[in-house]
């Protein structure tokens, strides 16, 4: 039974979201790293690594980002804290001088992106003409020669209110399988995000167990408000996904130039004593394909087109942009993205 209170133990962070559009904003941001290194244990150093970033990139987004744009922050543990900034604005017109610090630019230095980059261990950057830019920030706050590859899988997950509804967790077995979970809670507020712990948990005890997850996070949810949820177990050595989906979280298979929706069964978990009858699919995953999944806080149909490169970088800058580009506005709104394991230069997703 669900338990006001209860915390799910594989459940990864939501974003903190800041609007930057006065300098009151990047204090804010400043403030919301600092807690965030200092809860994650680092020291003194690593508090003012994670300061530096938040003050950068968000001061880039009020010289350069008109309209202006948002950070988005939380822990990545067991050492990072992850920073987006994203935006509207006008594009980056040449990423590389920017990094190098060489940009020309008449409302600062020009070096901004420069110093995000020397203190950080992974920074990337996604930026189109007249669409906007989304700016990767990972910061190691108890290592600074850390470096790291771009992950595996990463998501984006903001909510209406400080407990947010949706939830999402990635769990890498010994065998190299990623297993992948997306809940929706009920609703918004606390309520909805107890929901969404109790059915991470089950998720967490048995995370490739699908052909009894919705008998066991049915019974786990009862005496909560309910959910819905989407889990994938990704086998890359095999080229195989499976997948089964209760209620409306959705998920595509993008491959080249090729997508496939996943189907999702009706019903939600822990609304009523029978379990939802929902069985396990396996659509065609194979190398270099990516799983998109996502809350409907996002519209249902998410277009890909327009978007060149995007599945090159980091699935935590792909979330970024889909997240920009197709939440709603009105709800809690997660996105999770997931590469194939056998792209070069990607790594593990970050622990919760």
């Amino acid at each position: 039974m669900g338990q006001v209170g209860h915390r799910a133990t594989v459940r990864f962070p939501h974003h903190r979201r800041v609007e930057v559009g006065d300098d009151t904003a990047v204090g804010e941001a400043r403030r919301i790293a600092n807690r965030l290194a200092s809860d994650l244990g680092a020291d003194p150093v690593g508090v003012t690594r994670a300061e530096l970033v938040a003050t950068e990139l968000a001061t880039n987004l009020l010289r350069h980002a008109d309209p202006g744009g948002w950070l988005l922050l939380r822990a990545a543990r067991p050492s990072r804290v992850e920073i987006l900034a994203v935006d509207r604005g006008p594009g980056i017109p040449d990423v590389a001088t920017a990094l190098a610090g060489h940009s020309p630019a008449p409302k600062g230095l020009g070096c901004g992106l420069a110093s995000a980059r020397r203190a950080s261990c992974l920074l990337d950057v996604y930026s189109r003409a007249g669409s906007g830019t989304v700016v990767l920030a990972l910061v190691d706050v108890a290592d600074a020669e850390a470096s790291a590859d771009p992950r595996r899988c990463a998501g984006v997950s903001v909510g209406l209110f400080e407990a947010c509804g949706d939830g999402w967790s990635v769990i890498e077995l010994d065998d190299g399988r990623l297993a992948v979970a997306v809940v929706d809670g009920v609703g918004h507020g606390v309520a909805a995000s107890v929901a969404a712990d109790v059915v991470l948990d089950v998720f967490g005890e048995a995370p490739t167990d699908l052909a009894t997850f919705s008998r066991r996070a049915n019974e786990a949810a009862r005496g909560t408000r309910g959910a819905v949820a989407t889990v994938c177990v990704l086998d890359s050595g095999a080229e195989r996904l499976s997948c089964v989906a209760v209620g409306n979280v959705n998920g595509r298979v993008f491959a080249e130039a090729t997508e496939k929706g996943l189907l999702t069964f009706s019903g939600g978990l822990g609304l009523t004593a029978r379990p939802p009858s929902a069985k396990i699919q396996h659509p065609a995953w194979a190398a270099g394909a990516t799983l998109v999944l996502w809350t409907d806080g996002l519209r249902s149909r998410l277009d890909l087109t327009g978007y060149p490169g995007l599945f090159e970088h980091d699935p935590a800058v792909v979330a970024a942009v889909l997240h920009r580009d197709h939440a709603r506005g009105t709800d809690d709104a997660t996105v999770v993205v997931a590469h194939d394991g056998g792209r070069p230069g990607f790594g593990h997703p970050d622990g919760p």
